[in-house]
């Protein structure tokens, strides 16, 4: 729906292109659509040939940004030009329809008319469903159409309106295919929202380009070559180096040191380091863009570190504290044990590794024990070694001296405080004997120093459990001294339901929002969540998003939104890897194809029979398994 008050000065302008009896019709259909400000609808009498690009221009030079045509005229229009189109939709129906209706009228052999470059109609499957002896009339141009009608014996004809033409100059009786009216009223609806998303979609653009153009941090984006698209004004002012030097050319021949090809080629969706841009040490976000699970470029944000020179020391300051241990939703007995073994050693300043899954809630532990430390005042910074390569990596984590500049590295930015070390296994070994040095040494010291550096670091390794016996056991061990494994959140199910308010009430405070039934509840636990945390959190998102647009809230309407929210699909993949038995054939496990049915059955409230279809049985060997009185043989 559009607002009256925010409908634009100009209208969007659609061109409907016709031919002969068909443009009478597309005006009749214009003249009666509901008038709205926003949207004004243009005719032109239009054909398969040079007419139609004469009429493109024009309708081009009047402003006209979307197009509707019949299916022949699409076909053309899609050949020669890219702008967005609504076809007339043509269905099987529409074809049933009309052969039944020229059947009624007692016609025996029937011609389907079609272009020759649109999509071909199923004759086989009409003919099976009708029994009716049909003929496919394939015609190039308009011309042709007129000498098969002529010529052609069938006793009907069915087609468009050209077809309608041609048939009325050979005298020859004939069915128009698609409903009419209808269908063009159909079409030119979906016409004008296409010009009204397409206007949403460029005006986000714009924005999109103005917050980026104006922000206060550097930012870049790139293309999956890594060659630079977008340069903002902040960053050449930042690097001195203009748009026009910087557009498309390679990232790494800017700034060589900045691991982008590392970036994309490894799983991660985001990484956060430090890296020498023009002799300023930046703090560099790196973010993949994906459009559905297709990768698109990187965009990187890069802030100048405040703390990067010796006269800027004094002036720390920690990262405000966020997390803490009794605000951790801890009522399954799995994550109660957790955080009392957290609260035990929270007090105790020795290296811990915090073991689980990936998405399970390690980081977010590791920032709670600082926190609940003496060194809560003080930084807790996180390493990504995956964003980190070898050549870099003494520079990263010591710093060093440029000219009059001096950088201060990793070590000495968490000295004091924390450091939570991710993705080890990605580590370079230059990178792990750094740190290997920095655990058992605590202090750094190379030729012209006048002392050593000495660091004061509480270490914090969060890593799956693949993932940590793949640690040299020298590192491991040192890392290691401490061990707090994390469960996956299908062993914290009493946690659920309390995760997933807390996170919806943070987009929606209503309580009514956060209100959870007896059988929303019931199908949040029953989902396993292999993206642990991390996917509930995207779920109640979400949900959340779907609840705020809806239009009435009752228990059954936000039941299938948190089932719309989860993802249909993805929940009965879910149960069906749980339940093997549902896909397996012949069914050995009887017991296990109950379970998982009567799992389905509650969850989508779907009948019997509908399960049936959905697991290609017969109603009755359903019944038969329910009531375990399958033969063998039948199973």
């Amino acid at each position: 729906m559009y607002d009256d008050k925010l409908a634009l000065h100009k209208p969007f302008r659609i061109c409907v292109l016709g031919y002969s009896r068909l443009t009478r019709l597309s005006r009749e259909v214009v003249a009666e659509l509901p008038k709205t400000p926003d949207l004004e609808y243009i005719v032109f009498d239009s054909s398969l040939d040079e007419r139609q690009d004469e009429c493109i221009v024009t309708a081009r030079r009047m402003g006209c940004e979307v197009f509707v045509a019949g299916p022949a005229a699409a076909v053309r229009f899609s050949n020669y030009y890219s702008y967005p189109l609504v076809a007339y939709q043509i269905k099987d129906i529409d074809y049933l329809q009309a052969i039944k209706k020229a059947l009624d009228q007692g016609y025996t052999h029937i011609g389907i008319t079609r272009y020759l470059y649109s999509p071909a109609a199923n004759l086989d499957l009409y003919t099976n469903i009708t029994g009716a002896t049909l003929t496919e009339l394939i015609y190039a141009e308009i011309p042709q159409m007129y000498e098969i009608a002529k010529h052609s014996d069938c006793d009907v004809l069915i087609g468009n309106q050209m077809t309608q033409e041609a048939a009325a100059a050979a005298k020859k009786p004939s069915l128009l295919l698609y409903a009419g009216k209808e269908t063009i009223r159909e079409a030119c609806l979906k016409a004008g929202e296409l010009a009204r998303s397409l206007y949403t979609t460029r005006r986000n653009r714009a924005i999109a380009e103005a917050v980026l153009s104006s922000a206060q941090l550097g930012i870049v984006v790139t293309d999956t070559g890594g060659n630079v698209e977008f340069f903002n004004e902040t960053m050449q002012n930042y690097t001195g180096i203009s748009l026009t030097e910087a557009s498309g050319q390679p990232l790494e021949g800017l700034f060589p040191n900045l691991p982008l090809r590392q970036f994309m080629k490894s799983p991660l969706i985001q990484n956060d380091s430090y890296h020498l841009i023009n002799t300023t040490m930046m703090r560099c976000i790196f973010h993949k863009i994906r459009v559905g699970q297709r990768d698109c470029g990187v965009l990187m944000t890069f802030h100048p570190n405040p703390h990067n020179r010796k006269k800027d020391r004094e002036q720390h300051t920690g990262v405000g504290s966020v997390y803490y241990l009794d605000k951790v939703t801890a009522h399954s007995q799995a994550m109660s044990r957790v955080v009392n073994q957290c609260n035990q050693i929270s007090p105790v300043a020795f290296p811990t590794a915090l073991i689980g899954p990936s998405g399970s809630g390690r980081e977010e532990l590791a920032h709670c024990l600082h926190n609940a430390s003496r060194r809560a005042k003080k930084p807790c910074l996180t390493l990504n070694c995956a964003a980190i390569d070898e050549e870099n990596a003494v520079r990263i984590l010591y710093g060093y001296n440029y000219g009059k500049n001096a950088t201060d590295g990793l070590l000495f930015n968490a000295s004091g405080g924390s450091l939570i070390i991710k993705n080890l296994g990605l580590a370079g070994p230059r990178l792990q004997e750094i740190l290997l040095q920095a655990l058992t040494k605590h202090q750094f010291f190379q030729p012209g120093m006048n002392e050593p550096i000495t660091f004061d670091i509480l270490f914090f390794l969060v890593a799956s459990p693949e993932e940590y016996r793949r640690i040299r056991p020298d590192l491991r061990r040192a890392l290691a001294i401490l061990r707090v494994t994390v469960p996956p959140l299908c062993e914290r199910r009493e946690d659920i339901c309390d995760l997933f308010k807390s996170y919806v009430s943070q987009l929606l405070p209503s309580k009514q929002a956060q209100k959870l039934t007896p059988e929303m509840e019931r199908l949040l636990t029953s989902y396993r969540y292999p993206g642990n945390v991390i996917e509930l959190r995207a779920i109640s998102t979400r949900y959340a998003v779907l609840l705020q647009n809806a239009a009435h809230q009752t228990a059954r309407y936000r039941y299938n939104l948190l089932l719309d929210a989860i993802g249909r699909q993805t929940l009965q993949d879910d149960i069906y890897s749980r339940y093997p038995a549902l896909t397996q054939r012949p069914i050995t496990d009887t017991a296990g194809f109950r379970a998982g049915l009567a799992l389905l059955h509650d969850l989508y409230a779907c009948t019997y029979q509908e399960l049936a279809d959905q697991l290609a049985l017969s109603r009755t060997t359903l019944w038969r398994l329910l009531h375990d009185k399958v033969p063998e043989k039948e199973t």
